[in-house]
């Protein structure tokens, strides 16, 4: 229990305070929000960049079944 006579400087933050304040939690808030498309974005791309892989995976796999038939 708070019994001294200082006010609490959090419910007494002036207009400067509560305008930084709000600027550090929109900065937070829009950067959380570019973090999440990111990560959402890059699924569709690792998702293409596994596609790619499994193709050129498939090339080697039938030239050498080529190479070890003789053909």
């Amino acid at each position: 229990m708070n019994t001294s006579n200082t006010p609490n400087p959090v419910f007494n933050a002036g207009g400067e305070e509560n305008t930084a304040r709000n600027l550090g939690y929109f900065i937070f808030v829009f950067g959380m929000f570019i973090l999440t498309m990111s990560f959402l974005s890059s699924c569709n791309t690792t998702r293409g960049f596994g596609r790619d892989v499994q193709k050129v995976g498939n090339t080697i796999e039938q030239e050498a079944a080529r190479v070890q038939s003789g053909r």
